[in-house]
């Protein structure tokens, strides 16, 4: 009568005699089994690798497309805003701020104006170099006006002239950047006539363009990339699921034995999980700076320095954690079935296979 529950003790007892290995220890058997099978691991890691470059390339020429389609739009109605309100104060226009508060409000502006005006004397003053006696007396002149339209008593003027031409210089390259967008969104290679620029009188009460939000990239992906983006993902879990399925074929000795020894079969998960999750840190970290890398650099032969201007860092630094994430998760649901087989095999029966 007693017989079965003293054999559930015996059981309880030897069960509770089962090894329960560290985290510590189930790293370094992970480790291990990464350095021995380092090409296997290679071939697996390079799926993940070039399935997380290729979406955040995505991400990266989306972000940087929503930000040159925004920026200059959004710059261009801050410089007429200011220019409106400095025209008010030369105008004498009722409520328009004085001259002194003016320099006191847009005095950032005025530092810049300054720097403008050295870089134009400058470049005068190289020109006369190979310039003749009449172009150099000509020079002189536009100079002398150069550094009399910067004195203190003129500022108001001076800040006029500078945003102004800031204005024509970010309108040019807005033409410029929406040629280059638009013949990238439709694939022509016909030349595409810039939009005349509205009247101040038809914005002066607008306020300005957001320049985009952050995250606000991913509103913006084609369906096309979309669903590219959602297939490399796809195959990367498939070729990572593959590659843990015959890493637990191989090691079926390996998991007989500690089995044997009493490891518990949350180790054996926990061992393929952490191997797994390794390769895919590893793969998604590469893949991320490789995507951003080749994307950033193809932007910036196609729209030149305006990439450099509005590039879009906290978008970037967005997509790339994303990417870390997703990377991170495909990398643990495609070692999961594996290792639970690997875990319920009976340490007899993965001996046997072996042999």
């Amino acid at each position: 009568m007693n017989s079965k529950p003293q054999t559930d003790a015996r059981d309880e007892a030897r069960i509770g005699k089962q090894i329960r290995l560290p985290w510590s220890k189930a790293i370094e058997i992970a480790v291990k089994s990464i350095k021995v099978r380092f090409w296997r691991s290679m071939i697996t890691m390079s799926s993940i690798v070039l399935a997380i470059a290729f979406l955040m390339s995505i991400w990266t020429s989306t972000a940087i497309t929503a930000a040159l389609d925004a920026g200059p739009q959004h710059d261009i109605s801050v410089v007429r805003s200011k220019t409106i309100v400095v025209r008010g104060t030369i105008d004498g226009t009722a409520g328009a701020p004085t001259p002194d508060e003016l320099k006191s409000r847009f005095a950032k502006d005025l530092v810049a104006a300054q720097l403008w005006n050295d870089e134009l004397i400058e470049e005068k003053e190289d020109a006369k170099d190979d310039a003749t006696s009449d172009e150099k007396k000509k020079l002189d002149v536009e100079i002398a006006e150069l550094k009399t339209r910067a004195t203190a008593d003129k500022h108001v003027e001076f800040l006029h002239t500078y945003l102004k031409a800031r204005r024509q210089r970010l309108e040019s390259m807005k033409g410029k950047v929406d040629a280059v967008l638009q013949q990238e969104r439709v694939g022509s290679d016909e030349d595409v006539a810039p939009q005349a620029p509205p009247d101040d009188s038809a914005v002066a009460a607008a306020p300005p363009v957001a320049a985009g939000y952050v995250g606000d990239f991913l509103l913006k992906m084609s369906p096309t990339d979309t669903w590219l983006a959602i297939l490399a993902l796809l195959v990367c879990l498939v070729g990572i699921a593959n590659a843990m399925f015959m890493t637990v074929q191989e090691r079926f000795r390996e998991i007989g034995t500690m089995k044997c020894l009493g490891a518990l079969d949350t180790f054996i998960v926990k061992l393929f999980l952490l191997e797994s999750s390794a390769l895919g840190f590893i793969g998604t970290l590469l893949g991320i700076i490789v995507g951003m890398f080749l994307s950033s650099l193809r932007q910036l032969i196609v729209y030149k320095s305006p990439t450099l201007t509005y590039y879009p860092g906290l978008n970037i630094i967005l997509a790339g954690v994303l990417a870390a994430f997703i990377g991170l998760l495909l990398s643990i649901l495609a070692a999961i079935l594996p290792a639970r087989n690997a875990a319920r095999m009976e340490p007899v029966e993965a001996m046997r296979v072996e042999e």
